[in-house]
């Protein structure tokens, strides 16, 4: 019970709407949503990088049968318009976070072996996903997570990164 009301408070936070009131949501829980580091340029053309102003949240837990939750949620983006994200091994400002967290570094590049987050965002440029993957995520092993241009291809890609937060998920 205790897990569904944050996890309610924190998509009131975001403006989603949620069942329950809005004493339900705390200042710290406020405090949460960030604005993203937004990479200039990231189709190298100088076309305007449509994240830009984009605000959210991650929130991440552990499970006590070994699994990890990852939620995402976002607002100031585009309309309409669908986005990839994934958690990443670096952090924002570490080569753009580096590629995609993996939980075996040598498997494939599959929703089951990483942490995929796409999202299509709604009429308001609100959006947001969640992941629940069978692995714990390593100490020290990822950082940060990733808003890509577009959905994830079958072969792990989503496009140019467009905005990062970094994200202790050592927490």
């Amino acid at each position: 019970m205790k897990r569904t009301r944050l996890l309610c408070s924190f998509v009131a936070v975001a403006g989603l709407g949620c069942q329950g009131s809005a004493e339900e949501v705390s200042v710290t829980q406020q405090a949460a949503i960030q604005a993203f580091t937004v990479f200039a340029d990231p189709f190298g053309n100088g076309a305007p990088n449509p994240a830009e102003g984009v605000q959210g949240f991650v929130h991440h837990n552990t499970t006590g049968d070994g699994r990890t939750h990852v939620v995402l949620q976002v607002r100031g983006l585009p309309a309409n318009r669908e986005f990839g994200s994934h958690v990443h091994l670096l952090a924002c400002n570490d080569n753009k976070a580096g590629g995609h967290y993996r939980n075996d570094p040598a498997g494939p590049a599959t929703p089951e072996n990483e942490i995929w987050l796409d999202f299509t965002t709604n009429g308001a440029g609100k959006g947001s996903a969640q992941a629940i993957n069978d692995f714990l995520i390593r100490p020290n092993g990822a950082h940060a997570v990733i808003i890509h241009d577009h959905t994830t291809d079958a072969a792990g890609a989503a496009g140019p990164k467009l905005a990062c937060l970094d994200v202790n998920f050592d927490e």
